[in-house]
């Protein structure tokens, strides 16, 4: 037995145990999370914002990643919205995933980029060749997914072996991403109106860790200080 059988192994492994203490939440609560995504997209103020803010926070900490690759490399962006991050590396070949990528294509014609491969599917059902790109990029995603834990694992199958994986999330304090974690399981309704997880700094390093190796972490806004809420993380990571 190899030491990548032995370490796929254990992956697979230690996925299985945490789906167990945590299901995914239900699909009627994903669809409906999906409604108010796309209702918040309908608004074009809305993608110049993000595309603002794109510029400003994301693109610094990842043109650094994919400088010293080749121009030809492959890359792809989970839940990418409209905004498709990705266009401003001006670099690869580039694939969106989200399933709500038809309806965004709709709404904004002649906007989104043109050299790219779109798919209109959940990355959790998607069937991908292993290791089939260089670069997979998840920004402010997998809080609102179905199954995060199946994304990360398919992740890890598709990133070429020296690949980079990079992710941000929000990071909540404990007390409140436990009791958002309560109260979605005893009032349903309650995610329509908020993210439909909630990852607390330890939880989400622990739940990289399972698929991946973190080369490092850093804020997407390094002003931002720690509060009663929420802060952006920014994760690089690679295979084990």
């Amino acid at each position: 037995m190899t030491n990548q059988t032995m370490v796929d192994e254990e992956v697979s492994v230690s996925v299985q145990k945490h789906r167990a203490l945590y299901p995914a939440v239900s699909k009627h609560l994903w669809e409906v999370y999906q409604k108010r995504v796309l209702s918040f997209w309908q608004h074009e103020s809305a993608l110049k914002a993000r595309r603002v803010f794109s510029k400003r926070y994301y693109l610094p900490l990842l043109k650094p990643l994919v400088a010293p690759m080749p121009d030809d490399i492959s890359i792809l962006e989970i839940g990418s919205g409209p905004v498709c991050v990705a266009q401003y590396l001006e670099k690869g070949e580039v694939t969106y995933i989200d399933p709500l990528m038809d309806e965004y294509r709709r709404r904004y014609p002649g906007v989104m980029p043109e050299n790219a491969t779109y798919i209109a599917e959940m990355a959790e059902k998607r069937e991908w060749f292993d290791s089939q790109f260089d670069v997979v990029i998840c920004l402010y995603t997998l809080s609102d997914v179905h199954n995060p834990e199946l994304i990360l694992n398919k992740t890890r199958q598709v990133l070429k072996q020296g690949g980079v994986f990079a992710v941000s999330i929000d990071i909540w304090p404990s007390w409140l991403a436990r009791l958002h974690f309560f109260l979605s399981r005893f009032v349903p309704v309650l995610p329509q109106f908020n993210r439909l997880y909630s990852y607390t700094y330890k939880g989400f390093s622990n739940t990289l860790k399972r698929h991946f190796t973190i080369e490092s972490e850093q804020l997407v806004k390094p002003g931002f200080s720690w509060s009663l809420w929420k802060k952006e993380m920014f994760f690089v990571c690679k295979h084990k």
